[in-house]
Parts: C-alpha cells; sequence; structure tokens
C-alpha cells in the first residue's frame, strides 16, 4: 500500500508542475521572460596595415664567392645563363623503349569434338572454331579472348590445341587437360577443369 500512495503522490505532482508551466506560458504577460534589447552602439576602431616590401634579390653566386673559402670548397661554375631554377632532367641521351602491340602470328581452323553425345542438335552450336595466335609481351602467362567461334590465344602454341564440347559448353584441349573459354570481351586467363570421362 505504500507503493501505491508514492506513485499516486507522484502523479499529481507531475500534473500540478504541467499545469503551472502552462499558466506561466500562457497567462503571465510576455514581459517577465522576455527582455528587450536596446540598440547598442559600438564603437568600431579602423586598423591600418603596412604593405610588405618588395624583397631585393639577392644574387646567389656573388655571395657564394664572398663568403666561400675557395681552396677548401670545390665550387663548379656551369655558366651564366644556367639558371637555379632549371632542371637537370633532359630526355636527350635515353634510348626510347619501343612499346609492343599485339600482332597476329598464325590462324588455324578446327572442328569442333563431341565428348558426349547430349548435344541435341548439330545447329546448336559451333561446328569449327577460328583459333588465332597473338603474340604476347608478358612471357608465361596463357590468356584468351573468345567471341562465337574466334578464339583469340596468348602465350600457348595451337598446333596440338583442338575443341571441344561438353553439356553444350566449349573447352579446350591440350594433351588430355581441359580449359573452359566461355565468351569474353577482354583477354582473360586460361584456367584448367576437370571433365568427368
Amino acid at each position: 500500500m505504500n507503493k501505491g500512495i508514492i506513485f499516486f503522490i507522484g502523479v499529481l505532482m507531475g500534473i500540478l508542475i504541467c499545469l503551472l508551466l502552462y499558466y506561466l506560458d500562457v497567462r503571465m504577460p510576455k514581459d517577465i521572460f522576455h527582455t528587450e534589447y536596446k540598440n547598442v552602439v559600438t564603437q568600431v576602431d579602423t586598423v591600418y596595415l603596412e604593405t610588405p616590401k618588395k624583397q631585393q634579390k639577392q644574387n646567389v653566386e656573388k655571395k657564394l664567392d664572398e663568403t666561400a673559402d675557395l681552396d677548401t670548397v670545390d665550387v663548379r661554375q656551369t655558366g651564366v645563363e644556367d639558371s637555379i631554377y632549371e632542371t637537370e632532367f633532359s630526355l636527350e641521351g635515353i634510348e626510347h623503349e619501343e612499346v609492343f602491340s599485339d600482332q597476329l602470328l598464325r590462324t588455324r581452323t578446327v572442328k569442333v569434338k563431341l565428348l558426349s553425345q547430349d548435344v541435341k542438335s548439330s545447329d546448336e552450336f559451333f561446328q569449327s572454331f577460328e583459333i588465332q595466335l597473338w603474340s604476347t609481351p608478358i612471357k608465361n602467362k596463357i590468356t584468351y579472348s573468345r567471341n562465337q567461334n574466334m578464339l583469340k590465344i596468348k602465350g600457348m602454341e595451337i598446333d596440338n590445341v583442338s575443341i571441344v564440347i561438353w553439356n553444350d559448353h566449349y573447352f579446350l584441349e591440350l594433351g588430355h587437360r581441359y580449359y573452359a573459354i566461355p565468351e569474353t570481351n577482354n583477354f582473360e586467363k586460361l584456367n584448367p577443369v576437370q571433365i568427368p570421362q
């Protein structure tokens, strides 16, 4: 019963505080809470700044000659027309490296072999592929690019390769190793895959 009385007194106190705030906000004149600000005039001081003086140009070479002891310091004078702001970089005397573009080296046409008899119709798949060998400046990297029945290969000899179809997917075969060759827009790495026999 003691907890109920304390709760009831707390609710009544909350209601009384809310009514008091409402009365003070609505019923009381606004002048008590809001003070009016009178126009205050402040005096503004003007600050004058001096313009910075221009620095005189100093001849570095003359001061170097005056302060340095020529017996102890090795002074190399390159010429009067040289400036301290010139760079030592130039392209003269540097051999220009040639940029190699990809070149078509060889072309070969191969017939597509069937690994399984699951192919529905011979009209649905390509009967032959044109395999092109392209040059590449990157060694030990085998990449390919395929657009329909045109296969471009970099980094692999095309003399002993053939194209097989299995489960409606084309694979490149080289010495009983198979590589998946889905269609691509760019040259991608050839990765070997396992085909169950």
